[in-house]
């Protein structure tokens, strides 16, 4: 399996989103939980969030919204993070 580091991945269905963000390191994931934390505590926006691991190292986590009435929460806090990341480029 080939690892990633800081893939975004939006997906959004009727009432749901998720974005997921790939890590292969330990610096990576600490990274991508400061940023969620930060963008949370700024945006007052708390989705669920899950850690998912490949290995020790690597894995991703997976930022899910139930959007009923907030889509534009969700897209805000889903852009914070990329941007706070400097993801450049998000798989769709």
């Amino acid at each position: 399996m080939i690892e990633r580091d800081l893939c975004a991945d939006v997906k959004m269905e009727e009432g749901y989103m998720r974005m997921s963000i790939e890590y292969s390191c330990d610096e990576t994931r600490a990274k991508i939980q400061a940023s969620i934390a930060k963008i949370e505590k700024d945006t007052g926006t708390y989705p669920s969030v899950i850690r998912r691991a490949i290995n020790e190292h690597a894995g991703n986590f997976s930022v899910e919204f139930e959007t009923e009435g907030i889509e534009r929460d969700a897209g805000n806090f889903c852009e914070a993070v990329i941007k706070d990341l400097g993801i450049k480029n998000c798989g769709i």
